[in-house]
């Protein structure tokens, strides 16, 4: 089973433009609450930041991206990608756990719902507009990452059972908030995933060994996938942007 996703080297505008939606929900976010939704975004984005150099160095993230025309560094493109795709969903969860805390859960979900379905309707929908515009088939960048290696199983195994691990050994008192960010952080990706699946730009893949050839399996596969993907490969991983911080004593 793989996780696709499918771009073109396009993607480097709608990304900017998302990042700067970001930094001003953060500001206004750190204006009104205090440092600690600075602090979800740095520690977020420097997760992605090693996931995605990951990602690279492994050749599952294919193609270069381009910046109001200009083809970007390795390096910067990298960059560009973490700085949106960490804080888009962990700066929101962050704002939800708070706002749980204090009573305020409806009203709150309803903004970060908003927040992020708006950004994630976006960036579907600026990928399929490229997509259907793009003279030939070779200019589609498609990256599948492999959900059920038996390596990868095990190693994602051993790394989510140390996070959830670190999550649960949150004393009392944090523990609730810690929970109530990690469950908005699953259900923020799984919006994301949604959206970008019905615009045809993210969905689950299987592997015919006897045709050697990639297919979608039906929507049922489809949903069971990318709901296993948001709620455990995703969420649990995410979670060190949270703990790593908090046990630093900077939230």
């Amino acid at each position: 089973m793989f996780s696709v996703r499918k771009t073109t080297k396009f993607h480097g505008d709608s990304n900017f433009y998302v990042l700067l939606y970001i930094i001003l929900i953060t500001a206004l976010l750190i204006f009104n609450f205090g440092k600690d939704y600075l602090v979800i975004f740095l520690s977020s984005s420097f997760l992605h930041i090693l996931i995605e150099t990951g990602l690279a160095i492994s050749g599952i993230r294919k193609g270069s991206t381009v910046l109001f025309g200009c083809k970007l560094p390795k390096a910067i493109e990298i960059l560009l990608r973490s700085f949106v795709e960490g804080p888009a969903f962990c700066v929101p969860a962050y704002f939800l756990a708070d706002q749980f805390i204090l009573g305020n859960t409806f009203v709150s979900a309803i903004i970060s719902i908003c927040i992020v379905g708006s950004a994630a309707f976006y960036l579907a929908f600026t990928d399929r507009y490229h997509l259907r515009r793009i003279p030939t088939d070779d200019d589609i960048l498609i990256s599948r990452r492999a959900m059920t290696k038996p390596k990868a199983v095990m190693l994602l195994a051993l790394i989510n059972t140390i996070c959830i691990s670190m999550m649960f050994l949150i004393p009392s008192s944090s523990r609730e908030h810690a929970f109530a960010y990690l469950i908005s952080y699953s259900l923020f990706v799984l919006l994301f995933y949604f959206i970008n699946y019905n615009m045809g730009v993210r969905y689950i893949e299987l592997y015919d060994p006897v045709t050697k050839r990639y297919h979608k399996p039906g929507a049922l596969m489809q949903a069971s996938g990318l709901f296993y993907d948001s709620a455990y490969e995703m969420a649990l991983l995410i979670s060190l942007a949270y703990w790593i911080p908090y046990y630093m004593g900077l939230f």
